[in-house]
């Protein structure tokens, strides 16, 4: 890959879908390297799913308030991870599909990667559910990575 000034810029602008699960520690981790080798930024961006069926509004600040606590705890590991390797680390929440809200936010934003854990569904539960990395990969505006 062609360098720039002070070296390679392939990955210097990483997003990462977190939200405090094991394999989004993972995926972070991964993230958090790869900025460290490549001198680039993470945002982690945690995406709260609004609830389908409810009333939105009220059903929709329930939710937000019962994530809040837990990701709060997952940024903190995740501030102290960044810190610990020297990495510049964002951290942000937003409501939105996880898949279409992380893809937007990687073009708007001029992202070069996203890095998402792999939830590990059944066959069964990805065709219920759908995967949520298999979309980013279909949408994402640039290179994604998987951890596993």
């Amino acid at each position: 890959m062609p360098s720039g000034e002070g070296g390679c810029r392939m990955f210097r602008r990483i997003l990462v879908g977190y939200d405090g699960s094991e394999m989004a520690k993972k995926a972070l981790l991964a993230a958090l390297e790869l900025a460290r080798v490549f001198g680039g930024e993470v945002l982690a961006l945690a995406v709260v799913r609004p609830p389908e069926f409810a009333e939105l509004g009220v059903e929709l600040q329930g939710v937000l308030e019962e994530v809040q606590g837990p990701l709060a705890e997952a940024f903190d590991f995740a501030n102290r991870e960044a810190e610990r390797v020297g990495v510049p680390l964002r951290t942000r929440s937003q409501v939105g599909h996880p898949a279409e809200t992380l893809a937007r936010v990687a073009e708007d934003e001029g992202f070069d990667l996203i890095v998402l854990g792999r939830r590990g569904l059944t066959p069964v539960q990805r065709w219920m559910l759908g995967s949520v990395s298999e979309r980013v990969l279909r949408y994402a505006p640039c290179a994604v990575l998987v951890v596993h």
